[in-house]
């Protein structure tokens, strides 16, 4: 096997490489819904929304390491904020979007106040009392005089209808479904800005270590609350995004059941990473749909009942546990694992280390002035994901390579 182009961080090759993987991904976008039905359009739709809710959850749970098990109620209040606001006080829905991501940011803020003494089990309890309160709180009188609708949800009707400047031949559902993807699009850029940045770097320095994270410079409190903050912005967000795809929002919906998919959609993608949010939205949307139809399929639970479709939760819990045994880390860094026996992208700092170049577009592996051989390079440690820092890497820890 041949050794694997190394690439430096920030230079021609790199950006060359960043701009396809972006054009690919624009032209899947668009490509959609002009190909697609609207049912299966409205199903990636729903990706949308509980990609945005699962990213804002590996915020503080998988770069911050705080428990958070109580991300039900911060979606479900940006869903109720625009179902209230759009149903009893005749707001467009993208007038609600910034209410409900104040609203959770405020939500967050609050919540994330006791991870300034808690952690562990002691927080997660917190969290789980927001969760499991919240779904109570909107079907009570209190909740009714809100305008919540109790225990039978209320119902939202959102007019979407594509503008005559469009030019694309798609349907309203296809154009709701690129309005979705722009806005997701967005947070998804400013959350991978945010890991890169200082803030994200402390998040990883406190998780992996609280203690040397603290004395270098770091300061707990901020980094929590904001941490929590941020999750319940990206939370409430994807809540507002959720009633595009359904007309209808009830405390069943936004209940602890919804919490255990976010994490579990966590783990698939891959904690700490932001792409890895993505694959998480799908594996929620699509996994349930086709363990359906498995489960009906298969002849042994045919023999079993006349019903084998009850079964599909059994399948879908096989699935996991088979998938956890054999990819624990999650989809995307197995994915950046194969992708390093071709490519490598190296970081200017562990370039600098290892003696290579800091400008030029790319080296090759073995080469005298790289010092780097085989598919994975002595200058970095364990490969992390694109963008974003290394789950397994600390204060103190060398730079990784990023990929």
């Amino acid at each position: 096997m041949s050794s694997p182009r190394v690439v430096l961080e920030g230079s021609r090759a790199h950006r060359l490489w960043q701009g396809a993987g972006l054009l690919l991904a624009a032209l899947v976008v668009l490509a959609l819904p002009l190909l697609a039905g609207d049912f299966r359009i409205g199903q990636f739709s729903l990706v949308i929304a509980y990609a945005v809710a699962v990213l804002g959850l590996n915020l503080v749970t998988g770069f911050s390491g705080q428990i958070s098990l109580g991300h039900g109620a911060f979606f479900g209040l940006g869903a109720y904020t625009t179902a209230i606001l759009v149903t009893d006080h005749g707001w467009a829905w993208a007038a609600t979007v910034p209410v409900a991501a104040l609203l959770g940011l405020a939500l967050g803020f609050v919540v994330g106040v006791p991870a300034l003494r808690l952690h562990g089990l002691y927080l997660a309890v917190i969290t789980l009392a927001v969760g499991v309160a919240f779904p109570v709180v909107v079907s009570q009188p209190v909740g009714l005089s809100l305008g919540t609708g109790g225990v039978a949800g209320k119902t939202v009707r959102i007019a979407w209808d594509k503008p005559a400047w469009f030019g694309l031949d798609v349907s309203d559902r296809g154009w709701m479904f690129l309005v979705m993807a722009a806005v997701a699009g967005g947070l998804f850029w400013i959350a991978t800005g945010l890991v890169r940045s200082r803030v994200g770097r402390s998040m990883v320095a406190l998780r992996d270590n609280g203690t040397a994270a603290a004395i270098s410079g770091v300061w707990p409190a901020e980094v929590k609350t904001v941490a929590f903050a941020v999750s319940a912005l990206y939370g409430s967000v994807g809540g507002s995004l959720y009633l595009l795809t359904t007309p209808i929002i009830s405390p069943t919906t936004v209940g602890f059941t919804i919490t255990l998919l976010f994490i579990t959609a966590m783990v698939l993608g891959g904690a700490a990473t932001v792409s890895g949010a993505w694959l998480g939205g799908l594996a929620m949307v699509f996994l349930p749909y086709y363990t359906a139809e498995w489960a009906a399929r298969i002849p042994l639970l045919s023999d079993l009942t006349d019903q084998p479709g009850l079964f599909a939760n059994v399948l879908y819990g096989v699935i996991l546990i088979v998938f956890i045994y054999f990819v624990p880390g999650g989809v995307v860094p197995l994915l950046t694992r194969l992708r390093c026996r071709f490519l490598v992208i190296v970081p200017p700092e562990a370039a600098a280390a290892a003696g290579l170049p800091s400008s030029g577009s790319d080296t090759t592996p073995g080469a005298p002035d790289g010092g780097l051989a085989g598919p994975t390079p002595a200058i970095g440690g364990p490969v992390s994901p694109a963008g974003e820092p290394d789950p397994s890497h600390g204060p103190g820890h060398p730079a990784p390579i990023r990929s």
